[in-house]
This record gives C-alpha cells, structure tokens and sequence, in this order.
C-alpha cells in the first residue's frame, strides 16, 4: 500500500504504542500494519522515538498540540513534496515535543481535581462536588522541596480537608507531618500516605474553621508531638 495514502494512521500508531487505542481499533490497525509496509515503517520510527517509557501518558493540553503537529506536517506534505524532505524536519519536531512531555509532568501546576494521577473513587467527595470545599495550591517554602507541586482541599462546614502532594521524595526512617496551625497553638494533622512520589491524607478535625495555616514537616518515622524541623510547606488560608 502507498505510504502517502496511510498517514491518517499516524495518530493511531502513535496511540497504539502509548496504550491508549481503544481494542477495536487496536485490532484493526493490526491488521493494516501486516499489510502495509509504509506505516510498519512508521511504527518502528514512532516506538523508537517513545522506548524511554511506552506508558508515558502526556498531560491533555500537549497531547492536543501532538495532533495539531501531524496536522501541520499532513499540510506541508501535501503542498511541498517529495515527502521525504519533510523526515528529518518532522523527527525533529517530534522528537522535541516528546522531550517535552517529561518536563510538562514534572512542572505542571495541579489545579483541579481531574488532574490528579488517581481514580475518581479514591478521592473524597466534598472534594468533587462541593460548592462550600475551597481549594489552595501547595507550594514549598524557598529551598525545599522545589519540585513538588500540589492542592489541599478545605470543607469548612463538613470539618473536613483533603491534601495532595506530588514530587514528595521518600526518606528512610521519615514521614511527612501534616500541622494545623490555629491563632495560639499548632496541631497534629497526621501523616501522609505517600504512594511512589505523591503523598496524600484525608483528616476529619474539629473547628476546622478555626486553622489558619497549614505546615508539613519531615519528621521521625511515626510523626512527632511537636515539629522537628523547619516547615517544608507552608499553606495560608486567608
């Protein structure tokens, strides 16, 4: 088969390898791939191109650029040809925007529910549909911790707060604290539960109203009855 008359497939190819294509049209890609040569072609450029981590998921906004990219590329195929002068410019791009996926991981701000990396059921309901549960970003005081990104979630009159942590590194022999710090005095408020590098905790405190800051600390396995040490993440509620 022509490969000028196959590039519709790109995507899909590109989905395919990521995991992300739907069984039936998996199979059905199968079956064009044992026919044609062109986009087998494709498919080893592409699965070279994402051998770092094949189960690399890139955050929406990117992946709709990806698409916008092999739009452009189709067009510029179609009004400049011989194609293959157009290889080494698309590997190039795309190649650049794959680089990117990492860093956008690992630097984008959380700022809604939808984006944490957990299913719907794990996270606490007044964090999905309250109109009284404000949310507030978590960013690490200067020179700790300046990777990690994050949001806690207050519900005021449910007395309720659900905090979300990503980039945390694990310490042997330590736990993160989480402290409630009232007008005149400084609370315990548990330890995170921390699942490969995010950490999370859901508390249910009294007066929660009355909190008008929240600090985590890294502490002694087990947690502490007062901080250890100086505040890695300080949260304002103002």
């Amino acid at each position: 088969m022509h490969g000028m008359a196959c590039r519709q497939f790109e995507i899909e190819i590109v989905d395919q390898i990521m995991g992300n294509l739907p069984l039936p049209k998996s199979r059905a890609l199968q079956k064009h791939l044992d026919r044609c040569w062109s986009c087998r072609k494709l498919y080893t450029e592409w699965r070279e191109l994402l051998k770092d981590d094949p189960g690399l998921e890139p955050p929406a906004r990117l992946y709709k650029r990806l698409k916008m990219a092999f739009l452009l590329v189709q067009l510029k195929r179609r009004l400049f040809r011989p194609s293959f002068l157009w290889g080494t410019a698309t590997a190039a791009l795309i190649g650049a925007l794959i680089l990117g996926i990492g860093t956008l991981q690992r630097k984008q701000t959380l700022n809604a529910w939808e984006q944490l990396p957990i299913a719907a059921e794990q996270i606490p309901p007044f964090v999905l549909d309250n109109a009284e549960t404000v949310r507030y970003p978590i960013n690490p005081q200067e020179g700790h911790l300046t990777g990690i990104h994050g949001i806690i979630w207050v519900n005021g009159p449910g007395d309720q707060v659900y905090c979300f942590i990503e980039g945390l590194e694990q310490h042997a022999g330590y736990d993160y604290q989480i402290w409630l710090i009232k007008t005149v005095k400084r609370e315990n408020g548990g330890l995170l539960r921390l699942m490969e590098q995010y950490g999370d905790l859901l508390l249910q405190q009294r007066n929660i109203q009355e909190v008008r800051q929240i600090s985590i600390s890294l502490e002694p396995k087990g947690g502490s009855l007062y901080p250890t040490s100086a505040d890695t993440i300080l949260v304002d509620f103002y």
